[in-house]
């Protein structure tokens, strides 16, 4: 039996609480207009089919996906038309903005308190591409869930990849941690999420997956965990942020709250963001944290996304999106109105 590590046994409610020093509201962010929109950069319309759909035909959903670039925090970030987010540090761009199909992938992800794979185990389907905008992988999953990953040395630059090529996700471990909502204190009621982490054997780098859709991608370490001795995931500290809708213009009592759990994995070295809502991020674990507690707020946008099919912006949904500088490690945290999070690392 593949093994899930939980954090969310109420006898370490208590303990839980007083490692994380508590929920770190964002109450101290400004009034502010959100000033001039990132520059456009390029779009996607990708087909992407549903787990275990194994061919392409005129039923494939597609996922629209914009890309932009960020001026005043140095990032590229991408949006799906249903808002889920992705961020990676600010790049030249292709001449060939164009995304270039790799292969594709079934990630089994089991929910909360589901201890085996089973036949009802949902499996997602996630499409990998190469886009030659930015230069780096691109994971598509079906509901509208982005990650980008670096491109490895001597990858090969076919496309399709052959069945050699792409060899396959592999089961890395698992996790089932607790996420406080934007009232709660105390884990004791807090939501749990399933969490599946695999390897991309064609890639080297670890998928890490929520049982609502979100995917994330990291670095994977040198040997992967014993199953049967895989370690809890560290809860580090909590976050309230305040997230406005895109016609928002203030901050008042009726914004949007979302919680937000931050843990490290000890299995990979990451550390990982986790929303309320079931959405991941995933960074490198920087080691020792900063005394100082909450967040800062940066800055703020409004971003559109076309759905698949789509050509113009005149009918594409808006999503409000905040920035926040995380004060604990330096890095920026990107959440959407949907509560979909992305985080760039502190440069």
């Amino acid at each position: 039996m593949r093994t899930r590590i939980t954090t969310g046994l109420a006898a370490l409610a208590a303990a839980l609480v007083a490692l994380a020093g508590g929920f770190n509201s964002a109450d101290a962010q400004p009034k502010s207009d959100k000033g001039p929109p990132p520059k456009f950069l390029y779009g996607h319309d990708l087909r992407v089919r549903g787990g275990g759909v194994k061919d392409f035909d005129e039923k494939t959903p597609r996922v629209g996906i914009e890309v932009f670039q960020e001026e005043s925090t140095g990032a590229t970030v991408g949006i799906s038309e249903t808002g889920s987010l992705a961020v990676f540090p600010a790049g030249p761009v292709g001449g060939d903005k164009t995304c270039k199909w790799l292969t594709a992938h079934d990630l089994g992800v089991r929910k909360a308190g589901e201890t085996d794979f089973t036949q009802k185990t949902k499996k997602w389907g996630v499409e990998l591409f190469r886009d030659l905008g930015s230069n780096k992988l691109l994971y598509a999953a079906e509901g509208g869930a982005l990650a980008f990953a670096p491109i490895p040395s001597g990858f090969p630059t076919n496309s399709p990849l052959t069945d050699a090529q792409a060899k396959g996700p592999k089961w890395h471990h698992a996790l089932e941690p607790k996420v406080r909502g934007p009232e709660q204190t105390t884990f004791e009621n807090a939501k749990k999420f399933g969490v599946e982490i695999y390897k991309d054997e064609g890639t080297g780098g670890l998928i890490y997956a929520t049982e609502t859709g979100s995917i994330a991608t990291a670095a994977a370490p040198a040997a992967a965990p014993d199953k049967n001795k895989i370690a809890a995931p560290k809860p580090a500290y909590g976050l309230m942020l305040r997230v406005r809708g895109a016609d928002e213009l203030d901050f008042t009592d009726k914004t949007k709250k979302v919680g937000v759990e931050v843990f490290e994995d000890p299995n990979a070295n990451t550390l990982f963001y986790l929303t309320d809502t079931g959405s991941i991020a995933v960074v490198p674990n920087p080691g020792k944290l900063a005394d100082a507690r909450g967040v800062t707020w940066k800055t703020a946008m409004n971003l559109r996304a076309r759905k698949g099919g789509e050509k113009d912006f005149e009918k594409a949904k808006k999503y409000g999106i905040e920035v926040f500088q995380d004060n604990r490690t330096g890095n920026l945290i990107f959440i959407s109105e949907t509560g979909s999070i992305a985080v760039l690392p502190k440069q």
